[in-house]
């Protein structure tokens, strides 16, 4: 059985091999079935002694070693040497993942109760689908309010989902479109903010697309101000907030994006306390 959702603007069509608690995350996403498709992803799961994919190495982080197809394409694979020597997850996806195929070793092996990698690997590959299409996640809490969103981006702790909760108490109308990882993808000239089941420990999203006003860093202070931030320090400051690619060509698809997003959008720094005044001050960022 297919389904099929609308994350980002793409139309993503995926086996279904969900638990309800990540069906109930993606329901609000789900769209009737269509022959549109932007995204295929396939998924097998209970796969016993999975097969390294042919290619050459090219990149190693962590547990994760990638892999350059004879395509053209992209692969990568999973391990954790402390539980097993095997394969735990090979994804396979075409030079620009509109064709993406996974494989999942059986859960008991992970002591995966309920297993929940299919649902995850959506969002992961999400990232590098969105690239060619001028989209991307963003580490931030992001809200919208009169038709119009804002971002809100900081290292954790910093107070970002603080900051969008006061907008919800005093600014009547506000919603949070998601609490931890925001689409924001650029269409038509134009940057819009986008709703993803994928909220962080919050679990707080809405399925709402709305025009990006603008993104603004959060800054710990016992006064509130709204300054705005050069285009150098707004491309760092992005480039901290979105998770880096290791493999060349997708990190420099993700700088042209962040490039995109500097030229397109005002960006601020936002100091401020925990107060209405700091809601206030950040309305001025609204167009």
């Amino acid at each position: 059985m297919s389904l099929f959702y609308k994350l980002g603007g793409l139309t993503i069509k995926t086996d279904d091999f969900f638990d309800d608690f990540a069906k109930h995350h993606l329901s609000s996403y789900q769209i009737d079935e269509t022959p549109n498709v932007d995204v295929c992803y396939h998924i097998h799961t209970n796969c016993k002694h999975i097969m390294p994919p042919e290619g050459t190495l090219i990149a190693e982080v962590n547990s994760r070693q990638w892999f350059l197809t004879p395509e053209g394409g992209y692969a990568f694979v999973d391990y954790i040497r402390t539980i097993t020597d095997d394969i735990l997850n090979l994804v396979v996806c075409s030079p620009d993942f509109k064709h993406i195929e996974a494989w999942f070793c059986p859960s008991e092996v992970m002591s995966l109760s309920p297993d929940r990698r299919p649902y995850y690997m959506i969002h992961e590959v999400l990232r590098y689908a969105l690239l060619p299409a001028g989209g991307t996640i963003i580490h931030a809490s992001s809200l919208a309010y009169n038709g119009q969103g804002l971002l809100f981006s900081a290292p954790s702790g910093t107070g970002k989902s603080t900051h969008t909760r006061l907008w919800t108490e005093f600014a009547p109308g506000t919603k949070i479109v998601n609490d931890d990882m925001p689409i924001v993808r650029i269409h038509d000239a134009v940057p819009y903010l986008y709703g993803a089941p994928w909220s962080g420990k919050s679990s707080i999203h809405e399925n709402i697309t709305v025009p990006l006003s603008a993104i603004i860093f959060i800054e710990r202070a016992t006064c509130c101000e709204l300054l705005p931030m050069d285009k150098t320090e707004a491309v760092w400051q992005l480039f901290e907030a979105i998770r880096k690619p290791v493999i060349p060509a997708l990190a420099e698809k993700n700088l042209d994006v962040i490039g995109r997003i500097v030229e397109t959008l005002p960006i601020y720094r936002l100091r401020c306390d925990i107060s209405e005044t700091a809601v206030k001050t950040s309305m001025q960022a609204l167009r």
